[in-house]
């Protein structure tokens, strides 16, 4: 124990709590397995790492970037009946940041990913363990060890992905759980349990959620990440994803033409003549 975690101690009467991560992209339910199992061995696994006690309040955050395929929208329906949040992304640092914000050490974080993606925000962690944050981690086993870079530090406790969800020795149904599943308490996760990173939009139900990742807004805010992040020239015809729908084209069309628009208003702003005020 550090001398932080000396220092931050759980008051009498406050509910320890736990922050978990879940990339369900890199860390799918498996085939044939039920998503409650598979959370109920998630709340299990921190309950036995020690950090949280009974009572105490588990809040789960799933994410990805491609939720309707993976998990699907029967699991995350089934996903959000307990209490799980959702969460379109592509990312989750500030996930971290807005949780920690509004839950001051000492608790205990969880991340659900892959081993690469956990180690390009293992500094991230690293401050937050000396903040006085515990860190659990869960990974799929790696296929290349030598390859592998290893964390700067071994944190609070690791699991491998798959002995956690496939181990038979933890009895799920006949375990009870001493902690509850919350809603992710952070800034407003609570009020708005179900958001799209890509679009800045969140919802209060599940239906406001799959129904915004079936619009036309949505798929428009994808490709526009896509187009930024790649340097696409939006200002060709030819660079546009055209013929996916009516209600997509219009969109692409309108940002083409203000593109155009932008383009030609400065480009007469280069080549305005010079005056006096030029030179001064």
């Amino acid at each position: 124990m550090n001398q932080v975690e000396n220092m931050a101690t759980q008051q009498p009467g406050e509910v320890e709590k736990a922050f978990v991560l879940w990339d369900m992209g890199n860390c799918p339910i498996p085939d044939g397995h039920d998503p409650l199992t598979v959370v109920r061995k998630i709340q299990i696994a921190v309950e036995k790492s020690g950090h949280v006690s009974r009572n105490g309040e588990i809040s789960i955050t799933a994410i990805g970037s491609k939720l309707r395929e993976i998990p699907g929208e029967d699991v995350m329906r089934r996903l959000s009946s307990f209490e799980i949040s959702l969460k379109h992304s592509h990312r989750y640092t500030h996930d971290l940041d807005e949780w920690a914000d509004a839950n001051p050490p000492p608790s205990t974080m969880m991340i659900i990913d892959d081993h690469e993606r956990i180690g390009w925000i293992a500094s991230k962690l690293s401050r937050l363990e000396d903040a006085g944050y515990r860190i659990l981690l869960a990974y799929p086993p790696q296929r290349d060890l030598a390859a592998t870079t290893p964390f700067p530090r071994s944190f609070s406790k690791q699991w491998d992905w798959d002995a956690l969800v496939f181990d038979e020795q933890q009895e799920t149904t006949t375990t009870t759980a001493t902690t509850s599943l919350v809603f992710s308490q952070g800034k407003y996760n609570d009020e708005y349990p179900f958001a799209c990173e890509v679009c800045f939009v969140a919802v209060k139900t599940f239906e406001d959620f799959i129904a915004h990742l079936k619009s036309v807004e949505h798929e428009y805010g994808e490709w526009d990440r896509y187009a930024s992040k790649n340097g696409v020239d939006r200002t060709i015809r030819e660079n546009l994803p055209l013929g996916r729908s009516k209600e997509m084209d219009v969109l692409l069309i309108q940002d083409m033409e203000r593109r155009l628009m932008k383009r030609k208003e400065r480009s007469r702003g280069l080549l305005r003549p010079r005056t006096r005020l030029d030179l001064f």
